[in-house]
């Protein structure tokens, strides 16, 4: 039997929060709200639309359809809320403060011995689009 195994983990992306970054972060927040609020004005354009059609030929398909639009309408002011808060929130951030951003994987090569924890906690952290530290959950070195 091998004594050594490739596998794939987890690797969480940390990002040192700048000026910059939280710039490019509100800009990106905009832009979905901006998103957002052009897909419910075709919503209401839509509304609008379907209520003359229905009215026409199904009245009775009216409800139905008022509904669905309604609740495609809540979904999106649900999400521009949340996008709202994480703005708020952006502009509260420290600089230099560390952020999770997300998580990637990778592969890593196993050997009987190995301690579990060391292998698995790896983060990488990035400032201004550069990698800045690849370290060990429990220590600060690089890999």
């Amino acid at each position: 039997m091998s004594e050594t195994l490739t596998i794939k983990r987890p690797v969480l992306v940390i990002v040192k929060v700048t000026e910059g970054f939280k710039a490019r972060m509100a800009a990106e927040i905009q832009e979905n709200i901006k998103k957002l609020d052009a897909e419910l004005q075709q919503l209401e354009f839509q509304l609008k639309r379907i209520t003359v059609e229905l009215e026409k030929k199904n009245p009775q398909g009216l409800p139905a359809a008022k509904q669905h639009v309604e609740n495609e309408r809540q979904k999106r002011l649900t999400a521009k809320s949340k996008l709202t808060e994480q703005l708020k929130n952006i502009g509260r951030l420290a600089i230099g403060t560390e952020v999770v951003q997300g998580s990637l994987e990778s592969y890593t090569e196993i050997n009987i011995g190995d301690d579990w924890e060391d292998i698995m906690g790896v983060e990488v952290v990035v400032c201004d689009n550069k990698i800045i530290d690849i370290r060990r959950r429990n220590q600060s070195s690089d890999e």
